[in-house]
């Protein structure tokens, strides 16, 4: 018998339907309210961690330059650290692992392989050619185009009437095994040889010593590994790229303080000794050393080799601000001091042959010259770029450098 519209059956599913019908709008209003919630609490959250993230994890020169800004309100300098925060940015390059991209500033300026540009210097085929390697320090952190130490050193040739074809290959962070691996790709692809090629190194030696508990490494030589380890669980389906979102770094961080994570960070703010470890630091400097003066025989360059100074080694009576400086690196590289003081001691003790040390380079000097524990102003680098024109002199002839080996080279200062 069919159904009609009085069957008591039909009339109850009906007024069922219409019972739930207000449930299921209110539960889906909610539900929407509290998805709303979540999705701005982790957007907050995230925003948050970011800021708090980022803050934490700067650059080294970051601390430096912002005491140096909020000391020192000339439009210039503002300018210059506005430019060296944009070209800050780096880019894989193979076997050296990183150069900063390409940027054309006012002040900055860097090519399409990552060369920071050096004036007064010219490379005709009279001129004498200079390669010079080295970190941050050589690179220029801190200074113009203009007062790099390369291009006050080109300035020296150019005033002294002898033009040098200088070029700056270094890079920030770079130790010294990456600066002998980009000289060997230097040699491989450009025409133009070196007479004379001149390492300015030191502190990124001690500094990654601390940094990562061993020899022999690059800067972030943990963050390199843990990235390579993961790559292949990389390549299938997984939850793994929450571990990359600000939100679970700053948990990690939260962490890491708790109660069961108190005794391990305690070891590791503890450090590596740094009287153990400055002989391996010396001793694989000295390796490089010896590979780079092989290859200066093979083709026909010589090698020169100088640790710069920094405000943890020397008797620089250091300013207030250089003091203010060197107090905020070392809280937040705890031990950097020490591990600088021992590495250095160690090299000017052993003094190895071809090895100059120039760590007491400013310890008559008594006006504020650092900006950060290493990373000179351009008045520094005035002082550094004058010893090393007179050091380079006593090497310039391309004959006496293409005759020349290891033991020819001058003890340390």
């Amino acid at each position: 018998m069919p159904l009609t519209e009085n069957d008591p059956s039909v009339n109850s599913r009906q007024a069922s339907t219409m019972q739930y019908k207000p449930l299921l709008k209110r539960f889906a209003l909610r539900l929407c309210v509290v998805v709303t919630l979540c999705v701005g609490l982790l957007v907050a959250v995230e925003i948050y961690s970011y800021l708090r993230y980022t803050s934490a994890a700067g650059d080294v020169m970051e601390l430096a330059v912002k005491l140096e800004l909020a000391q020192n309100e000339s439009p210039a300098e503002h300018e210059y650290w506005k430019e060296f925060a944009q070209a800050n940015k780096i880019t894989y390059h193979p076997w050296v692992l990183w150069r900063r991209q390409p940027y054309q500033g006012e002040l900055i300026s860097i090519d399409e392989n990552g060369v920071r540009r050096t004036l007064h210097t010219r490379c005709d085929d009279k001129a004498l050619t200079i390669w010079m390697f080295g970190d941050s320090v050589m690179w220029g952190a801190g200074a113009p185009d203009t007062d790099t130490i390369p291009t006050l050193v080109a300035a020296d040739y150019e005033k002294a009437g002898r033009p040098a074809c200088i070029v700056n290959y270094a890079e920030k962070g770079w130790s010294s095994t990456q600066e002998m691996i980009g000289l060997m790709e230097e040699l491989k692809h450009t025409s133009r040889k070196p007479d004379l090629v001149l390492f300015y190194d030191g502190g990124t030696e001690a500094f990654t010593a601390l940094q990562s508990r061993q020899v022999d490494v690059h800067s972030n030589f943990a963050s390199f590994k843990n990235f390579l380890d993961k790559w292949s669980a990389g390549q299938k389906a997984h939850f793994s790229y929450l571990s990359q979102t600000n939100t679970y770094h700053l948990l990690d961080k939260i962490s890491a303080k708790g109660l069961f994570h108190r005794k391990p960070v305690e070891n590791a703010a503890a450090g590596p000794d740094p009287t153990l470890m400055a002989d391996d630091v010396v001793h694989n400097y000295v390796q490089n050393m010896e590979i780079i003066n092989a290859l200066g025989k093979q083709f026909g360059f010589r090698a020169i080799f100088a640790w710069y100074p920094n405000m943890a080694v020397g008797h620089k009576v250091l300013t207030p601000y250089e003091q203010q400086v060197l107090a905020m690196e070392n809280k937040k590289f705890q031990g950097m001091d020490a591990m600088y003081a021992a590495v250095y001691k160690r090299a000017h003790e052993l003094n190895p042959p071809g090895l100059l040390y120039l760590g007491d380079l400013l310890d008559d000097q008594k006006d504020s010259l650092y900006v950060g524990i290493s990373h000179l102003k351009p008045e520094g680098n005035q002082i550094v770029a004058d010893r090393l024109f007179d050091i380079l002199e006593h090497q310039s002839s391309p004959a006496q450098a293409r005759a020349s080996t290891p033991s020819d080279h001058g003890h340390g200062h």
